[in-house]
């Protein structure tokens, strides 16, 4: 064999070795992306939180110090949420509107409103924070989610 046959050999098993890799890797995250859901912020849903015309039906938690929460969010009738982070809050009081009006914010980060998207895209909720990252965990079957707004400081939760 000459030195191209061994080098055009070792190149193919290369390859193949890294298109394997490559698959099995794929497989996996799209596993463990699979019960993920998203936040897509939404002008909208900004100005419901800014103006408190927000939809009486829904169970509404916060995150963070009532004083200053980092997320107020609220969840459509029929889903639940599975966390012990989050505490519930009346949207028809004056601790609520207090609540939006003080969210927490930092140089560089801005309140905005956004939906809660299920893995399918299906609307699931409303969340007004100043976090730049929300992680949305969705269990379908039971109804049940998570969200985890990326705090940027550290406190009382």
């Amino acid at each position: 064999m000459d030195f191209y046959s061994i080098f055009l050999q070792k190149r193919i098993f290369s390859i193949t070795r890294l298109l394997t890799i490559s698959v099995i890797f794929m497989i996996f995250i799209s596993g463990c992306l699979e019960n993920y859901g998203r936040v897509r912020r939404s002008p909208d849903v900004q100005k419901m939180f800014e103006t408190g015309q927000l939809p009486s039906e829904y169970n509404y938690h916060f995150f963070g110090l009532r004083s200053h929460p980092h997320a107020v969010m609220g969840l459509e009738p029929g889903w639940t949420l599975r966390s012990k982070t989050w505490r519930e809050v009346e949207v028809s009081t004056e601790e609520f509107r207090y609540m939006t009006k003080w969210l927490w914010e930092d140089l560089g980060y801005y309140k905005y409103g956004a939906e809660i998207l299920d893995p399918e895209f299906v609307k699931i909720g409303i969340i007004y924070t100043s976090s730049f990252m929300v992680a949305v965990k969705v269990d379908k079957d039971t109804k049940t989610v998570e969200v985890m707004p990326h705090a940027q400081v550290g406190g009382d939760r």
